[in-house]
C-alpha cells in the first residue's frame, strides 16, 4: 500500500511539473537549456520528433530542436544539480532561445529512479542476469586489435531496458576504459550536423569498469529508459580506450530497432 502511494505521488508530481514547464520548438532554431552544473541525464519523449543533446564542450548545456513540424505533444526530461526537470514540448514559434533550469520547476531526482524501477527490483534484475550463463547468444559484436566488444543480450523489465555487454581482452596488455558513449544516428553517414545524431545516457551502470585485465573478459550491465528508433536510424554504442593523445582503440556496436524490440522479458526468466 505504501509503495502504491509513492508511485501515485511520483506520477502526480511529474505530470504537474510537465504542465508547468512548457516550451515551443521548431526545426529552424535551436533552444538551449542552461544549468549551473553538469547535465547528468537527458531523455527525449519521442526521438523521431525531437533532437536533444548535451553539448560536449559545455556539459552544462543542452541544445534542443525539432526534426520537422509535428502536431502531437512530446516531452524532455533533464537531470542536473540533483533535480529532475520535465518539460512539455510543442511545435510553434520560439519566444526565447535559452532557458535556465533554475527558473523551471523540478523535484529531487531520486524520486524518478524509483519511478523507473525500484532499487530492490533493479538489484534483483542485475543478479538474475549475471547469474545466467551466456549460451553463445550475441546481439551485435565487433573487435579491434585483440579486444572484442559485444552486446550479449537485451532484457526488458517494466520501462527499463537492460543491456548485457561483454568486453574480452585477448592481448597481454590491460585495456584501460576511458568511457562509453551511446548515440542515436542516421544509418547513412552524411555530412555531420546537429540534426543527424545525438547522445543518450544510461540511468545506471553496474560495475563502472575502469580496466579489462590482459587475457580476461568482463561483463557489464547498462540500464536505459525504454525506447525505440526508426528504421532509418541506428543505436551506436562506442567504447573508448584511455590513451595519450586520444590514440586509444575505439570499438563501435551498431544496433537496429529490430534488435531493441526483441528484448527478452525478465518476467519469464
Amino acid at each position: 500500500m505504501k509503495y502504491l502511494f509513492i508511485i501515485h505521488f511520483i506520477l502526480t508530481l511529474s505530470l504537474s511539473l510537465v504542465g508547468q514547464n512548457r516550451m515551443s520548438i521548431n526545426e529552424n532554431k535551436v533552444i538551449h537549456l542552461i544549468s549551473k552544473e553538469k547535465i547528468t541525464y537527458l531523455q527525449v519523449g519521442n526521438p523521431n520528433l525531437i533532437l536533444a543533446e548535451i553539448v560536449v564542450e559545455h556539459p552544462n548545456l543542452v541544445r534542443v530542436k525539432a526534426t520537422g513540424e509535428f502536431k502531437q505533444e512530446s516531452s524532455l526530461s533533464v537531470v542536473s544539480e540533483g533535480k529532475m526537470y520535465c518539460i512539455r514540448l510543442n511545435y510553434g514559434n520560439i519566444q526565447k532561445n535559452s532557458f535556465h533550469l533554475k527558473d523551471l520547476k523540478g523535484v529531487p531526482a531520486n524520486l524518478y529512479v524509483e519511478g523507473l524501477l525500484r532499487e530492490e527490483d533493479l538489484k534483483s534484475c542485475v543478479r538474475m542476469i549475471l547469474d545466467k550463463k551466456s549460451k553463445g547468444t550475441i546481439v551485435r559484436k565487433c573487435k579491434n586489435d585483440g579486444v572484442h566488444f559485444s552486446v550479449r543480450n537485451i532484457y526488458l523489465k517494466n520501462t527499463a531496458l537492460f543491456f548485457e555487454m561483454e568486453i574480452r581482452n585477448k592481448t597481454d596488455m590491460d585495456y584501460d576504459v576511458e568511457e562509453f558513449h551511446w548515440w542515436i544516428t542516421d544509418k547513412k553517414r552524411l555530412k555531420a550536423t546537429n540534426t543527424q545524431e545525438y547522445e543518450i545516457y544510461p540511468v545506471y551502470q553496474y560495475y563502472e569498469i575502469q580496466s579489462v585485465p590482459a587475457q580476461s573478459k568482463i561483463r557489464e550491465l547498462f540500464v536505459l529508459s525504454k525506447f525505440t528508433i526508426t528504421d532509418q536510424r541506428i543505436l551506436r554504442i562506442e567504447l573508448r580506450e584511455k590513451a595519450l593523445g586520444n590514440t586509444g582503440r575505439k570499438l563501435n556496436l551498431e544496433l537496429k530497432n529490430k534488435d531493441i524490440i526483441k528484448a527478452k522479458s525478465l518476467y519469464a526468466q
